[in-house]
């Protein structure tokens, strides 16, 4: 599996903060969308450490109708994400809300 080129992209925050980055390409879409783009924040902070509170992620999960493939590119790449066979290639998260859990896809 290609991942494609790696391109480094960069941000000033509000506050003045540079971000910069290194990341592949999120245009290139592999296994249907299920294996994902990788993003390198180096020694930037890393978004998630100012982000707003918001929805709890409880799990990540994916199908695809070649499955074991899949998995074995994920596991291959370090990847701890659980494939299951289905019709067409999906991430199923279940977030944890105001309202309880949903599994948006």
């Amino acid at each position: 599996m290609k991942l494609r080129e790696v391109i480094p992209g960069s941000r000033r925050r509000a506050d003045g903060v540079m971000l910069s980055w290194r990341y592949t390409d999120p245009r290139t879409i592999v296994a249907g969308g299920v294996v994902p783009f990788f993003i390198d924040w180096g020694t930037t902070p890393h978004p998630a450490s100012t982000a707003a509170a918001g929805p709890l992620l409880v799990v990540l999960r994916a199908e695809h109708p070649d499955a074991s493939r899949i998995q074995t590119a994920l596991t291959q790449m370090g990847l701890d994400l659980r494939v299951q066979p289905g019709p067409r290639p999906a991430l199923i998260a279940t977030v944890n809300g105001k309202g309880g859990p949903v599994e948006p896809r």
